[in-house]
């Protein structure tokens, strides 16, 4: 109790002591707070520091209780009472520039550092590091003081910098509700604007693509870093986490590491670049090839860091760039001891070029188109019982409802099916046939009679020549599924049932072995033609066209299904990759790549209704749904938890399906997933046994049989659907994962959902739940 008592007393001392600071000055605060406490002048002042050092009590006399401690989180807390109390002007160095109801923001002129504050909890963050733990050199003691960084690239060579470093020249020029600062990098003559607004929830970050200016000849920005410490905190001396946009979402504790890591965890927003030799971009100051696992996409450009401790989170969004850019977060130990997550954009590559077709030798050179978007992010904060993951995910979901309209479906269970493929023969290549329209009409009055009728569909394979002839540029089935006549009668069929039966193309590959691929395929920059490897015999590989050659035989094909009165397509390729490329002569960038295929997809989404595969966030608005929508994450070994950011953010927004359930080694675990985050159930099936695709491109589908899946289709459907029926219209408010693993998923209109995911009995809430179950509670 006295330990407690005179740590009360040295905690409200400080949090006076800090307001006098905040408002007074340091000396002038230290000598108030001697006075009023001693009657004496002021002892020597020693600053607050971040090393995370602890402040001791002196020794006490016999009797007394002594070496209490204030931890560095303490000191936090007690600056965020202080601050909360008071009209602050400034803190730590950093004046007010401009507030509103919620929030105030602060800035440090000459490194451009901001400070968040929740003006309800007083709760803030910091964007930059002001005084190191003394572990770091000069280039990351520069680096983590200032709000912004570089790499700069001086022909081929690549080095990293900063506003300290770069020796920049400031001109900040306030406004009612921030501030605009024309920076200039004197070293390397490199100036542009930095924009910095408060919203309503958060600021605005902004560098136009037209205010870059780089006078020197190859002295260009190569990538640019735009407040990556925001919200930064040290070791583990705050409770918290960061989240990362892997899969459908991830969290990264900030807990102590104890040098398991000496690498970030670095994702590529919107998938890797295709015409970018990947494995030689120009990163080793990062360390980022020690990250090497596959990851699940990242359709959302988003990010977060969370001070469970205060309160306080925010959420990362970029709103413009997203096509070069990367997320990476930094646990303690990974090259500092300070956690933080931050947005990276690539402005300019170095790559090899090649100069021999065997490609014995090559020179490096300077991509020579800069990357033509605009740099920005959105910050949004949030405090209170909604600073957590789950509270991000709502804000997005605010966030994205002002861009598009929600589009809310009944439940519907997916059923993907294969018509044709191909395998060698003696001379030519011979059709394999899994699914007919016949059996597909079989397959959907069998589950008809079982009550199945909310079918979302997916005919795969069921052009001329099989799954692997691309790419498509007219409306023609395969004589051996049934024809064109006979397809086109089953799609009239389905929508007089009620199913939602789509066709799919993939409207980026060309198989060199169906078209000619001479012409209108993309080289990469080094000048090799680029292919993508399928590890098959059949197909060996297949190469990707150029944005404008896609666009054109997407459209063409378009045209065809109008003809035909087809209108439902299930979109891939175009909708989840972008890359730069080489083509007669000329660059091009990801940037130009986004911006056919949106053009391209945002017409054919006005006369079509679209299911886009792994859509990037930018074609949302232009889909009626996500087909492929990641259950989990890629399990990285960074990853502490797995959540659902992405399904509570989309729940209610966008239908979403996932990937297939034949191929998931935990069944009961995956079902489980599948109640609590809302998203549709997929089963890939075939009419014959799967066997039959062992020399075919498609040997991979190994288990898909309808007969083998029929019951297991019924069951999911009729589970799936009654969890549906209790959560129709209402979107996810909030989801808690409880000690005993037990996730609790709460819906606006009230429902909650209980899902137990241990093999063994528990109550929460007082609802009992049996091992591996689920319950819905009204």
């Amino acid at each position: 109790m006295a330990n407690k008592t005179l740590r009360a007393i040295l905690l409200k001392s400080m949090a006076a002591c800090l307001s006098a600071f905040l408002l007074l000055g340091p000396a002038q605060a230290f000598a108030a707070e001697a006075a009023a406490d001693t009657g004496e002048s002021a002892q020597q002042e020693e600053s607050p520091g971040e090393s995370g050092a602890e402040e001791t009590a002196a020794p006490a006399a016999e009797g007394e209780v002594a070496n209490v401690t204030v931890s560095a989180a303490e000191k936090e807390k007690a600056l965020e009472e202080a601050i909360v109390r008071e009209d602050v002007k400034t803190i730590k160095g950093h004046d007010l520039v401009a507030e509103n109801d919620a929030l105030a923001l602060y800035l440090y002129e000459p490194t451009l550092s901001l400070i968040v504050r929740d003006k309800k909890t007083g709760a803030i963050m910091e964007s930059t590091v002001r005084e190191s733990d003394g572990t770091l050199n000069t280039t990351w003691e520069n680096f983590i003081q200032s709000g912004i960084g570089f790499d700069i690239l001086n022909d081929v060579n690549e080095e990293r910098t900063d506003l300290l470093s770069a020796q920049a020249d400031i001109a900040v020029t306030k406004n009612g509700d921030g501030f605009t600062a024309a920076v200039n990098l004197t070293k390397y003559q490199i100036s542009f604007i930095l924009q910095v607004t408060l919203q309503e929830d958060g600021i605005v970050v902004e560098i136009p693509n037209d205010s870059i200016v780089e006078e020197q000849e190859n002295v260009t920005i190569g990538n640019i870093f735009v407040y990556p410490f925001l919200g930064y905190t040290y070791s583990y001396e705050r409770e918290g986490y960061m989240l990362m946009p892997d899969g459908n979402g991830a969290l990264i504790y900030l807990e102590d590491n104890d040098g398991r890591f000496t690498s970030p965890l670095t994702l590529k927003v919107w998938g890797d670049n295709a015409g970018v030799d990947e494995s030689y971009v120009l990163s080793l100051f990062w360390e980022e090839y020690q990250t090497v696992n596959d990851a699940e996409p990242v359709l959302a450009p988003v990010f977060g860091m969370v001070h469970t401790d205060s309160e306080f989170a925010v959420l990362g969004i970029i709103e413009e760039g997203a096509e070069d850019a990367r997320i990476a977060a930094y646990p303690n130990g990974a090259i500092t001891n300070y956690n933080w997550i931050a947005p990276r954009f690539t402005l300019r590559r170095i790559y090899k070029q090649l100069m021999s077709k065997e490609g014995t030798s090559a020179v490096q050179l300077q991509e020579q188109k800069r990357a033509q978007c605009n740099i920005r992010m959105r910050y949004v904060f949030t405090g209170g019982e909604e600073a957590d993951y789950a509270g991000l995910a709502v804000k997005y979901r605010e966030y994205l409802l002002e861009k598009l309209e929600a589009k809310q479906e009944p439940f519907r269970i997916r059923l993907d099916f294969l018509g044709t493929d191909r395998e060698n023969g003696m001379i030519f290549k011979k059709p394999v046939v899994m699914t007919t329209v016949d059996n597909i009409r079989d397959i959907y009055a069998d589950l008809g009679a079982e009550g199945v009728t909310d079918i979302f569909s997916v005919y795969k394979g069921w052009q001329d020549g099989g799954i692997w002839s691309m790419p498509i540029s007219k409306y023609k089935a395969d004589s051996k599924i049934g024809g064109t006549g006979d397809l086109t009668k089953l799609l009239r069929e389905a929508e007089e049932d009620g199913i939602r039966l789509y066709l799919y193309q993939d409207a980026l590959r060309a198989n060199p072995d169906t078209v000619n691929t001479t012409f209108n395929v993309i080289k990469k920059l080094d000048e090799s033609v680029y292919k993508e490897n399928t590890y098959k015999e059949i197909y060996e590989n297949f190469n990707f066209q150029t944005s404008a050659q896609a666009v054109k035989k997407l459209k063409e094909s378009l045209s065809s299904y109008q003809k035909k009165g087809v209108r439902r397509l299930a979109l891939t390729g175009v909708t989840n990759h972008l890359y730069s490329y080489n083509y007669n002569g000329k660059q091009y960038n990801r940037s130009e790549n986004l911006q056919a295929f949106t053009q391209a997809l945002k017409e054919a989404s006005a006369d079509f209704d679209l299911a886009m595969e792994e859509p990037l966030s930018c074609y949302w608005d232009m889909t009626d749904s996500i087909v492929g929508m990641p259950v989990s994450t890629s399990s990285y070994i960074f990853t502490d938890e797995e959540v659902p950011f992405l399904s509570i953010a989309l729940k209610g927004v966008l239908p979403m399906y996932a990937d297939y359930t034949n191929f998931e080694a935990n069944k009961s675990e995956y079902f489980l997933q599948l109640v609590e985050t809302g998203i549709c159930p997929s089963f890939y099936l075939t009419w014959e046994d799967p066997v039959d695709l062992l020399y075919t491109n498609s040997s991979d589908l190994y288990t898909s049989r309808y007969g083998v899946y029929k019951n297991e289709i019924i069951d999911y459907y009729r589970q799936l659907k009654a969890v549906s029926e209790q959560t129709a219209g209402a979107m996810i408010a909030d989801r808690k994962k409880t000690a005993d693993n037990v996730a609790v998923v709460t819906y606006d209109n009230g429902v909650k959902v209980y899902v137990n995911y241990n093999e063994k009995s528990v109550t929460c809430d007082g609802i009992a739940l049996e091992g591996l179950s689920y319950k819905v509670v009204r």
